[in-house]
């Protein structure tokens, strides 16, 4: 396996500011999407949940199974929107708005958390008479196909694709392929367990840190922007989606990594603001040896959003080999 290369800063911010705020909009927090101006279809899960899902291009076939996109935490069924329309002239796709984001709208007591997640994408296999599926999965959504590989096999799985996500994103002395080469169990628990006690000052120091001056000066506690805006999230029950994320911190996939048999592709961001420096790459070639191999040096954690026309033409090509 490759050495790991140079850690990131431990206060290094997940997101921007502009991505905090899309973020926070996509889980609800600022009030529920109007899913872009589309029409969704939806299926209720056994725990009441209506799932939103985006559904387009000719019916699958056996010969051309549908294909799965499953987004990332803090996103929606829109982020795959410039690749799946490309697909949808050849493919049957479904992108979908998981539990607790975009308009999948949770209902109070309900959980959110991981493996829920992977039990609504079996779910929509079911709903949709999907007996085989390409599944498609970025950060989180990796994670959650990760999860229903883990509890239902991979018999109606034609070909996985996983974009920029580690089977574990914690780390410790024996692991260090998690987020930023460095991030342990107890650094993020932390952060979560601070914004179990202070939402409002976590996000908005979140935000402030990654941002600009101009962005800080507006967000500091005396501002009146600051203010309001800590008046406004402290109102927020976001236990549910602190769950989840808590639920992704204590996830470990790596016993699972290398049974997958089905054809795999994993695509990975060269300045992923997550795992830009660690050797992932390695860690996939040598763990799957039949799995090919994508690394976008421009890209960050989304390389589907920068580079859609280039991951469209290459899941293309992948599918066409392969599923």
């Amino acid at each position: 396996m490759e050495e790991p290369g140079p850690r990131h800063d431990p206060a290094r911010h997940i997101a921007g500011s502009g991505g905090m705020l899309r973020a926070l909009r996509n889980l609800g927090l600022l009030g529920h999407v109007s899913a872009w101006g589309e029409t969704l279809e939806s299926f209720e899960t056994a725990d009441g949940v209506r799932i939103a899902v985006r559904v387009m291009g000719p019916p699958p076939t056996a010969e051309l199974p549908a294909v799965v996109f499953a987004h990332g935490l803090g996103c929606a069924h829109g982020h795959w929107m410039p690749v799946a329309r490309r697909i949808a002239r050849h493919r049957r796709v479904l992108a979908w708005d998981a539990r607790g984001h975009g308009r999948s709208i949770v209902p109070a007591g309900v959980a959110i958390d991981l493996p829920h997640i992977g039990r609504d994408l079996a779910a929509m296999l079911d709903h949709h008479r999907l007996e085989q599926a390409v599944l498609v999965g970025h950060s989180m959504g990796a994670l959650a196909v990760m999860r229903y590989l883990h509890d239902h096999g991979g018999s109606r799985v034609a070909a996985l694709v996983l974009v920029d996500q580690s089977p574990r994103i914690v780390t410790d002395d024996a692991w260090r392929l998690g987020m930023f080469g460095h991030c342990s169990a107890a650094m993020l628990l932390d952060t979560i367990a601070l914004a179990r006690r202070d939402l409002a000052d976590t996000v908005l120091r979140e935000i402030e840190g990654a941002g600009s001056a101009w962005w800080r000066a507006r967000l500091a506690p005396d501002a009146t922007l600051g203010k309001l805006l800590r008046r406004w999230l402290g109102r927020i029950d976001a236990a549910p989606l602190l769950d989840l994320a808590e639920s992704l911190a204590r996830a470990d996939f790596r016993a699972l990594i290398p049974r997958l048999d089905m054809p795999l592709h994993v695509v990975l961001g060269g300045r992923s603001a997550h795992y830009g420096n660690v050797p992932l790459a390695g860690y996939y070639r040598q763990t799957v040896p039949h799995a090919s191999i994508a690394v976008y040096p421009r890209a960050g954690h989304s390389p589907h959003v920068s580079e859609p026309r280039r991951f469209a033409d290459e899941l293309l090509g992948f599918l066409a080999d392969h599923a």
